[in-house]
């Protein structure tokens, strides 16, 4: 717990299935905060994200995923009716390495704060980021911040040049 924000248990379920599973069921699993502020919490399905290929194939996949990723948030932002929510994106990218040309993959968490959201939103988002990765159990994965949804589109290549790691 972070801020008075808890962690529902269901995110650690969420992330031990995606975790060490070896992502095999989802190449994006999404966490954001309850409409009442005081607890992270596995958001709605349609950000749970499938996994079903691996490889050169994963790698395919993994763009298409992004540019999916790219289409829920521009949906939600295009909708006044539906609020902009932070959110915690845990993904798997799959690549192959610009230097070697060896295929790997990399599991990475981005923290979408969208310049639309409430304060109250942000606020409880940036004091509750911490509390989120050490609730996860044996999370360590790489953890980036994202403003704009053109950085989603940078991820990949960065990992493939070997500049995230």
């Amino acid at each position: 717990m972070s801020s008075g924000v808890a962690i529902d248990p269901s995110c650690n379920e969420m992330w031990e299935d995606f975790h060490l599973g070896k992502v095999n069921k989802r190449r994006v699993i999404t966490f954001r905060i309850n409409d009442a502020f005081n607890s992270i919490i596995p958001d709605a399905d349609k950000w749970q994200l499938p996994q079903t290929k691996t490889g050169e194939e994963g790698i395919e996949e993994t763009k298409e995923t992004i540019q999916q990723l790219k289409q829920l948030i521009a949906d939600e932002m295009g909708d006044d009716s539906v609020p902009n929510l932070p959110r915690w994106f845990i993904m798997y990218f799959d690549y192959k390495m610009e230097t070697d040309g060896r295929l790997t993959g990399k599991e990475l968490m981005v923290k979408w704060c969208p310049e639309q959201s409430k304060i109250k939103s942000k606020m409880t988002f940036a004091s509750s980021a911490k509390g989120l990765t050490d609730n996860l159990n044996g999370f360590n994965a790489l953890v980036v911040q994202i403003d704009e949804l053109e950085g989603l589109d940078d991820l990949l290549p960065k990992f493939q040049k070997g500049l995230l790691k």
